[in-house]
């Protein structure tokens, strides 16, 4: 059995180790009730757009747009959104694994990551990501994720690449807290299949035309698509680290209560040999005495 002072100390690192993870528990908590309103605003905005730009696609003719036009894939660019950090349980690994099958099994593909994790990840695997970006997945901001759009779709203008997935962690639906595959270059006509209030419009007249705001509504609807994305991403990472954190702060406090029974233990045992030892030393001196006497 451990002497009582060092299951004092074991007692007091394990308190540290829980008043940590019990912090970083509130903090993920908190930074996922923050990002909360923006997904649900940028998913109004996405259906509005979205439903915007079929009732032009079904009221106009001869609409047309170079990101709805899909080519003959020869290159695929997979953007991997993972986090910056760790603890938070399989999240990081359970993306990087679904998205590391995926890349192998496309190999004329092209790897850029988001996230510190996935570049580490795949320069393991021998796999050297064309582009890295950190810090974007910490801070889902619509200037950050504009940046990043602005990029792509530069690629994809100019023919570096035919198509571009993103492979993140969704927060929403049956696929919850799963990693899932989107698409967001090209633009592909059956993408608006599951869009039911649209209107065929007749008449409407569109300002300066119809073509005009097509091509500012494709733009904003590829942004939207990736900002919900990177902020569903980010949210999935701190639930993730919310419940890892709070899975470890209960189990500290467990080991505590055992570590306390165990101290208590000790203790008694500790007090029970130097009573034992007082009163074997008691009866040497009271023998001693008789034999004086004597």
């Amino acid at each position: 059995m451990q002497k009582a002072n060092e299951i004092r100390d074991h007692i007091s690192a394990i308190e540290q180790t829980r008043k940590i993870t019990g912090a970083m528990e509130m903090i993920s908590s908190n930074r996922m009730r923050q990002v909360m309103s923006h997904i649900e605003h940028n998913r109004e905005y996405f259906a509005y757009i979205r439903r915007t730009m079929k009732e032009i696609l079904t009221s106009t003719k001869d609409i047309s747009h170079p990101f709805l036009s899909a080519r003959e894939r020869q290159k695929c660019t997979y953007v991997v959104i993972s986090g910056d950090k760790g603890f938070c349980g399989a999240h990081n690994a359970t993306v990087l694994n679904f998205a590391l099958n995926r890349i192998r099994a496309n190999p004329n593909s092209e790897l850029i990551t988001l996230g510190n994790t996935a570049s580490s990840f795949f320069n393991s695997h021998g796999m050297n990501p064309t582009k890295s970006m950190s810090g974007i997945v910490q801070d889902p901001t619509l200037s950050n994720a504009r940046e990043v759009v602005r990029k792509l779709t530069g690629m994809y203008e100019n023919m570096e690449t035919d198509e571009i997935r993103v492979i993140y962690t969704s927060f929403y639906g049956e696929t919850k807290r799963q990693p899932v595959e989107a698409r967001l270059l090209p633009v592909v006509v059956h993408d608006y299949a599951d869009i039911r209030d649209a209107q065929e419009l007749e008449g409407i007249i569109y300002h300066p035309s119809a073509q005009t705001v097509f091509d500012f509504m494709v733009p904003q609807f590829i942004f939207g698509l990736f900002f919900g994305i990177m902020v569903q991403a980010y949210a999935s990472e701190h639930f993730s680290r919310m419940t890892a954190m709070r899975s470890a702060t209960t189990n500290a406090k467990d080991m505590i209560d055992k570590l306390n029974i165990q101290y208590n233990l000790a203790r008694q045992s500790a007090i029970t040999n130097e009573l034992s030892e007082i009163a074997d030393a008691a009866e040497i001196l009271r023998g001693e005495e008789d034999e004086e006497y004597y």
